[in-house]
């Protein structure tokens, strides 16, 4: 016999010191369960050294069952996690990580989805006395084939944040809430919970459908004539036209100013907002959006941003667009006069845009 033919046992010590490596907090009460590791991997073992057929020794080769053992406690020393050691003379000879090394999970049907999330927030007024900020947030999946499953999901989850007032006051708020669908080729059922989705807004500029968006001219000088010709006068908007939530009431008859959008504003906005324009249809916008007649206002201009601002009544709307990716980035409604109901200066609805590409749509 020598070293080459030696197999090595662990002894009751090491085993009992390789068990607490995996469980170092343990308690009193943790040791029944210690023990019954230790016999199973004892158990395991012996079950491997039994059915084992005569080989030609090789140099420094341990048993298969050991090695497991093995490398099994190494990742949970290292990772914090627990190892059960179960079944191992049957178990496979290599061992698939555990956490974020693991597989990939399988991607979904329709898979790459372009995964828009819209961020909105909008002012409450409750009692009379009191104004809160409610934040909202509107997920939706586009698969790689438009004409295949869409999904898209609204959420309030967070509280509301007080911005004048009684706190108690939120108490008479609306509470958490979620609403989701999946429709084909993003023909989504009317819900007003999802902003710029009133029943009331008729299908094309005021509620744009991926078919409405992709007939659009992109010649910047023939979507600037379809515009013209298209708006409609703020004061015969549907309630639900533009792209952004309007104020809200609770409890009380004060009701304050409706967000409009003066000439073809609020059109454009919905298309940008919907994340349905083609880059080609972008530029397209860009280009009319420099013509003062639809209602846009240059702020300032970089090389990869550009900022518009909308005068709309009482309300002054400021439209960020990052121009490197044809995003529309950021959308802010503030009370420009105190006859909207609010504070000059104050954020009275406002969205945030992003975008990612997943292979899954949400759980």
């Amino acid at each position: 016999m020598n070293d080459d033919t030696v197999r090595h046992l662990w002894s009751d010590a090491e085993l009992d010191e390789a068990l607490a490596a995996l469980h170092p907090h343990e308690t009193a009460t943790d040791r029944a369960e210690l023990d019954r590791a230790r016999a199973s991997m004892m158990r395991a073992a012996a079950a491997v050294s039994e059915s084992d057929e005569p080989v030609v020794p090789q140099r420094k080769k341990r048993s298969g069952a050991w090695r497991l053992i093995a490398v099994a406690a190494a990742v949970a020393v290292l990772t914090g996690g627990v190892v059960v050691v179960r079944e191992l003379a049957s178990a496979p000879t290599t061992l698939a990580p555990a956490g974020p090394g693991s597989p990939p999970e399988s991607r979904e049907a329709g898979a790459p989805f372009t995964h828009l999330v819209t961020r909105y927030s909008h002012t409450a007024l409750v009692g009379g006395t009191s104004v809160f900020r409610v934040k909202e947030q509107v997920d939706l999946w586009i698969p790689a084939d438009p004409s295949g499953i869409w999904k898209r999901r609204w959420t309030r989850s967070e509280p509301p944040t007080l911005l004048g007032g009684e706190p108690r006051d939120s108490a008479k708020l609306p509470g958490p809430s979620q609403a989701e669908e999946s429709a084909p080729g993003g023909r989504f059922t009317p819900d007003a919970r999802f902003p710029g989705d009133s029943p009331a807004g008729a299908l094309g500029w005021s509620r744009p459908t991926p078919e409405f968006v992709a007939s659009l001219p992109t010649d910047a000088t023939m979507l600037a004539n379809r515009l013209l010709k298209d708006r409609i006068p703020p004061t015969l908007s549907p309630a639900g036209d533009g792209p952004l939530p309007q104020p809200s009431t609770y409890g009380t008859t004060k009701v304050p100013s409706r967000i409009s959008y003066p000439s073809a504003t609020g059109m454009i906005l919905n298309v940008l907002a919907s994340g349905y324009a083609s880059r080609e249809l972008w530029g397209a916008f860009l280009k009319a959006m420099d013509d003062p007649t639809l209602g846009f206002q240059l702020v300032q201009i970089a090389p990869d941003f550009v900022q518009y601002a909308v005068l709309a009544g009482p309300y002054k709307v400021l439209v960020s667009i990052n121009r490197k990716r044809l995003q529309l980035t950021d959308l802010q409604v503030l009370s420009a006069s105190s006859v909207t109901g609010f504070s000059p200066g104050i954020l009275v609805s406002s969205a945030q845009f992003s975008s990612e590409t997943t292979d899954r749509t949400g759980g």
